[in-house]
């Protein structure tokens, strides 16, 4: 499972140029990443990681309790359903959600009202959330957040 992961993740390691804003930018705000982090982050770029794929990274030096960072990984439908062994939206939130857990000693646990689903992965020093939306699914990583924190991340990402 942790194979497929990064297979899937590993197939759009080139970034490339687009004039096209990236999805992942339309999803979180810097208003609503501060909001849901209590500080303001910097926007470190998102970029294009592949067709359908985009990133967009955010960190704070010197917070309140040190470096943050936050990553967004928007996968919008046509790059789900090009993935050769995860095609559909359910798979793909599956295979993301698993593979954290894999390589972690925290399990899944399910964010209710989120989106279509949602799951928080606690993993050390990260944690994870993976938000399935209507239009795609969103792959978060955080350091040095705490749960509420990932949550109130993950709810922003999910919220059109």
């Amino acid at each position: 499972m942790i194979a497929v992961a990064l297979v899937i993740t590993a197939g759009g390691a080139g970034a490339q140029t687009s004039t096209a804003a990236p999805a992942c930018s339309t999803l979180l705000t810097a208003e609503e990443l501060t909001k849901a982090i209590g500080e303001k982050m910097s926007d470190m770029g998102a970029k294009t990681r592949g067709p359908g794929e985009t990133e967009c990274p955010w960190m704070l030096r010197g917070g309140s309790t040190g470096f943050k960072t936050v990553a967004v990984q928007f996968y919008d439908l046509a790059a789900i359903k090009a993935s050769p062994t995860t095609p559909t939206p359910d798979a793909f939130f599956e295979t993301l959600v698993s593979a954290a857990e894999g390589t972690a000693a925290g399990k899944r646990q399910m964010l209710p009202g989120i989106g279509q689903k949602a799951a928080f992965v606690p993993t050390d020093p990260q944690v994870l959330a993976v938000v399935q939306r209507a239009d795609g699914v969103a792959r978060i990583v955080g350091n040095n957040l705490t749960k509420a924190q990932m949550t109130a991340v993950a709810r922003a990402v999910a919220t059109p």
